[in-house]
């Protein structure tokens, strides 16, 4: 029964990341048109593209990554850590119980990539705001960005990932990976360009879109069953 709730919430749900992954696009071009900084973040996930192809792949700072993740997600929830294993291609976590945030945290948290934005936010702080050094930061945050996304396709595209299946199936897991990758990558344009984002904003025509997709489909489909017994 929880499974099938969870299907039904992704199913509802789903029109919204289309609509805001058109919305993200929409905006990205506008800040990459409009802005330097946009296209310094860009070189910096190009770079990161020719490293992992031509010099060094990242595999096991990625899954040093993946599995802190579960054990800092399962901390947060009170969960207890037995263990961390950590290989070249693979490792695992052994905890005492978990749950579907805990399974999917590092298909959507970028570890380093928001260990880097602590580090932002100190040096910004402590007067660290040149125009040099905010170039700097666009680059690594682009590299990080990246190395993300591009290891997080790669592990659900690669291997058949229990992490689906213990979430609550995998129609419902990559749901939820789309959607917070979708909603993390927002929020990180609203910071970094607040004169151009607008998360509110972009909620309402993603949430006012959603509820006329469905209001569509309730409608085209009462048609149809109403022709159909000739009511």
């Amino acid at each position: 029964m929880k499974k099938l709730l969870k299907i039904l919430i992704a199913v509802l749900l789903l029109p919204a990341v289309f609509f805001g992954f058109k919305e993200l696009a929409v905006l990205g071009w506008n800040i990459i048109v409009n802005f330097k900084t946009a296209l310094i973040f860009l070189g910096g996930g190009a770079l990161y593209l020719l490293v992992h192809f031509y010099i060094y792949n990242f595999s096991r700072p990625y899954v040093a990554a993946h599995e802190i993740t579960h054990a800092l997600a399962a901390l947060f929830f009170g969960f207890r850590v037995k263990g961390v294993k950590i290989n070249k291609d693979s490792g695992s976590v052994k905890l005492d119980e978990y749950n579907a945030a805990v399974v999917l945290a590092p298909y959507v948290l970028p570890l380093y990539f928001l260990v880097f934005a602590a580090a932002v936010a100190i040096l910004l702080y402590n007067g660290y705001n040149t125009e040099l050094y905010k170039n700097i930061y666009a680059a690594v945050f682009g590299f990080l960005f990246v190395f993300h996304v591009f290891h997080t396709v790669k592990t659900l595209t690669e291997t058949k990932q229990p992490d689906l299946k213990m979430a609550g199936g995998t129609f419902f897991s990559l749901f939820c990976i789309l959607f917070f990758n979708l909603l993390f990558a927002v929020i990180f344009l609203a910071v970094i360009f607040p004169e151009r984002v607008s998360v509110l904003n972009m909620f309402w025509r993603v949430f006012y879109d959603t509820l006329a997709f469905w209001q569509k489909v309730i409608n085209y489909s009462i048609k149809h069953i109403l022709e159909l017994f000739k009511l």
